[in-house]
């Protein structure tokens, strides 16, 4: 077996790691996986690194992480806060977290995924029922936009619904379901200013 060599285009044994025909080094070790690639490769094919990039990120990575930097984020909303307020308001602060949480995963996205006026509306009549729904509905779409954007996701669908289910809803005086919902979205905002921060 014979592989050409990258420099004089020769033909050289395929285990050659030094041309005997013009003395170059045939192969070098990826920075990044440190696996033997071809001396002229811009591309690792074992790890798929960008060996142009110092990062190994391609242009098109390190632009998916800048737009990613710059999207539309929610408000850090602190946990003891909220649970004095929904204390202080028996649970209809519940309901403003609800709406404002739906809205900032709509903007954050840019997509309207979530209608949180018609959750609202709906949470009231159905005397909280409805939060079931939406308790299914806000963690999957949060879970979502964590996948499209190669983040760390994060599946609260389960937890959520059944918090509603056993009476931990937003019409408790502690919604605990919005809370968790509101932390995790909490490290995610932090996460994407973390991005912003370095430059990316």
């Amino acid at each position: 077996m014979t592989k050409k060599c990258p420099y004089c285009m020769e033909e050289i044994p395929e285990e050659s790691k030094v041309c005997k025909f013009c003395n170059s080094a045939v192969v070098k070790k990826c920075p990044f996986c440190a696996e033997e690639i071809n001396a002229l490769a811009k591309k690792c094919r074992f790890c798929n690194s960008d060996l142009t990039s110092a990062t190994g990120e391609g242009k098109a990575k390190a632009a998916d992480a800048r737009l990613r930097a710059d999207r539309t984020l929610g408000e850090e909303r602190g946990i003891a806060l909220t649970v004095l307020l929904a204390l202080i308001t028996c649970g209809i602060w519940g309901l403003v977290v609800q709406y404002k949480v739906g809205d900032e995963l709509n903007r954050h996205s840019g997509k309207s995924r979530i209608n949180p006026g018609v959750d609202l509306l709906l949470t009231i009549i159905t005397c909280g029922l409805w939060s079931i729904y939406t308790m299914y509905l806000y963690p999957k779409v949060f879970q979502e936009i964590t996948l499209e954007e190669e983040m760390p996701p994060v599946d609260l669908m389960v937890p959520c619904i059944l918090l509603c289910i056993f009476g931990f809803g937003v019409w408790s005086p502690v919604p605990v379901s919005i809370l968790i919902l509101q932390n995790e979205l909490n490290k995610h905002w932090q996460g994407h200013r973390t991005l912003k921060a370095s430059g990316l």
